[in-house]
């Protein structure tokens, strides 16, 4: 494993179920500080900006660019050296090491409380080519340490295809993948560890989190962190012992949630679309969408499930499949109501009554074999159980609510199942 040195921040994972209250408990928390605490509170969107702005009150801001050119990464280097309180989204706070390191020293000056409502994109790969790779390397333009860190050893290098590369290595947030006979295989931005190494305590909201990438990538880097759930008494929230996902009472979840199965009564079996272990998968799809029968016949069990087997208004559907495929299977009458299949953290859409799952969740092979090689192991079917939950939670269950639930691979129907039945 690489890094173990541990960083001094205190990191908590706060890991409860979506709808328990781990943003209200932020909000709370942010709320009863004291006047000398300091705040930076990222959410994956505007919208939860704006209902952070409102609801705590202590003056927070939001980097904004002005209109003499200064950027909101600019503008965020001058609100920490003003110690305000900020809030602002997942995409701004993963550009943080595009700039120069001033971000993290004026960090490493303030005590500043990270507040991070679900995980972020901490590892993406750089897109390549194995030859290209190879090229630079044998070339002595690039060096990798047995760390798998890349630097970049041509000094007079200035303008070319190859700046991006250039710009992560002289970063040193780029890292290499290589084969057991040293053959490049591909590279990976990283999140600048120091980021997180800069504030006095870290909170993440999430749930799930030993499923996720970013706990592989904070044994990766050696950050220690402990776990803690929510739960509400007398009004107030409160953080109160871990309890382990595996130990939670699903049985109230299992009443809300009505799975497709066909009937007797059927003339079709719907779910017979997806009974591969990998159908709806991102190469599956590929080939799926290739030809316009199969098309059609994803769309029409979509269109039939909602409309016939539920008979509900499309207002009332989301749908989702990986964005790449979103055009080419779009069911009859669900143009306007797709939900990112990534989306988390948002109570935009939790007046859905019925959810369409066209997807079938796997992490990245190489990201998983990268991390494997460094000795921290992932679990693929807790990665994809948890994005499921994630994207069903947008809908109205989070309110307690029932739902109608249509997911035609097996694999992800089947691990839905397990979950509600606490198999998992």
């Amino acid at each position: 494993m690489l890094y173990k040195n541990p960083t001094e921040t205190k990191t908590t994972i706060i890991d409860s179920i979506m709808g328990s209250g781990k943003t209200s408990w932020a909000i709370q928390y942010m709320k009863n500080a004291l006047p000398n605490q300091k705040f930076i509170y990222i959410t994956p969107f505007k919208t939860e900006v704006e209902r952070v702005i409102s609801s705590v009150n202590c003056n927070f801001k939001q980097p904004e660019a002005d209109s003499e050119g200064d950027t909101k990464l600019g503008d965020i280097k001058r609100l920490i050296a003003d110690g305000e309180n900020i809030v602002s989204t997942h995409s701004l706070f993963k550009r943080v090491d595009s700039v120069d390191s001033e971000i993290i020293d004026l960090l490493e000056m303030e005590d500043y409380i990270l507040i991070l409502d679900e995980v972020v994109d901490v590892i993406e790969q750089v897109t390549i080519s194995k030859d290209d790779l190879k090229m630079l390397k044998e070339n002595k333009v690039i060096e990798v340490d047995n760390k798998g860190i890349v630097s970049w050893k041509q000094v007079g290098y200035q303008r070319g295809y190859f700046e991006k590369v250039r710009n992560l290595a002289n970063s040193g947030n780029l890292m290499m993948y290589e084969d057991d006979a040293s053959n490049p295989i591909a590279v990976y931005w990283t999140f600048p560890v120091e980021v997180f190494k800069c504030f006095e305590e870290i909170y993440i909201l999430t749930y799930m989190f030993n499923g996720q990438i970013q706990r592989a990538y904070f044994d990766l880097f050696g950050i220690n962190y402990n776990f803690k759930s929510i739960m509400k008494s007398n009004g107030e929230y409160k953080l109160s012992s871990y309890v382990p996902f595996e130990k939670e009472s699903r049985s109230h979840l299992k009443n809300l949630i009505n799975i497709y199965y066909p009937s007797p009564k059927d003339k079709k079996d719907m779910n017979k679309i997806g009974s591969k272990h990998s159908s709806f998968s991102v190469s599956d799809l590929k080939k799926r969408t290739m030809n316009t029968e199969t098309k059609r016949v994803i769309r029409n069990c979509a269109y039939n499930y909602y409309r016939h087997k539920c008979n509900v208004p499309t207002e009332e559907v989301m749908w989702t499949t990986f964005q790449t495929f979103r055009d080419k299977i779009t069911p009859t009458g669900l143009k306007d109501q797709f939900v990112s299949v990534n989306a988390r953290a948002t109570n935009d859409y939790q007046h859905k009554s019925t959810c369409i799952y066209i997807a079938n969740r796997y992490t990245n092979p190489v990201i998983k074999n990268f991390f494997s090689r460094n000795d921290v192991e992932m679990n693929m079917e807790l990665f994809a159980l948890s994005e499921l939950l994630q994207w069903l939670f947008r809908s109205r269950i989070r309110t307690e609510q029932f739902i109608n639930v249509y997911i035609p691979s097996v694999r992800m129907r089947t691990l839905l199942e397990r979950y509600l039945n606490n198999e998992i």
